[in-house]
C-alpha cells in the first residue's frame, strides 16, 4: 500500500505548529507562557472531551508528553485517514483516458 501524500500533508499541517509551540514553550522562561504554549495544540481536543463529559480533573497528574500521546495520536491518524479518503475521491472522480 502506498503512503498517501495528501494524508501526510494534512498531518504536517497539524504537527508543524504543534512542534513549534512545544519548542517555544520549552525555550520560554516564563511558567505562564510555557503552560499556555503547551496547552494550545491540544486545547480543542480537551474542549471536545470536556463537552463529552470528561472533566479537567481527569487529566490531573498526567505529564505533557503522555497527554500529547493520548490526544495528539488520534488526531494525526484521523487527519491521515481524511487525506487518504480525499485522495481516493479525487482519483475516482478523475476520468482515465
Amino acid at each position: 500500500m502506498r503512503v498517501s501524500r495528501l494524508g501526510v500533508i494534512f498531518c504536517l499541517i497539524y504537527l508543524v505548529p504543534t512542534i513549534v509551540c512545544v519548542v517555544t514553550a520549552l525555550a520560554s522562561g516564563d511558567p505562564k507562557s510555557r503552560f499556555v504554549l503547551l496547552q494550545l495544540p491540544i486545547g480543542r481536543q480537551m474542549r471536545l472531551l470536556h463537552w463529552m463529559g470528561f472533566s479537567s480533573e481527569s487529566f490531573y497528574g498526567i505529564s505533557w508528553p503522555v497527554l500529547y500521546l493520548l490526544l495528539g495520536t488520534p488526531i494525526v491518524v484521523a487527519l491521515y485517514c481524511i487525506g487518504l479518503g480525499v485522495r481516493k475521491l479525487i482519483t475516482h472522480a478523475t476520468p482515465t483516458p
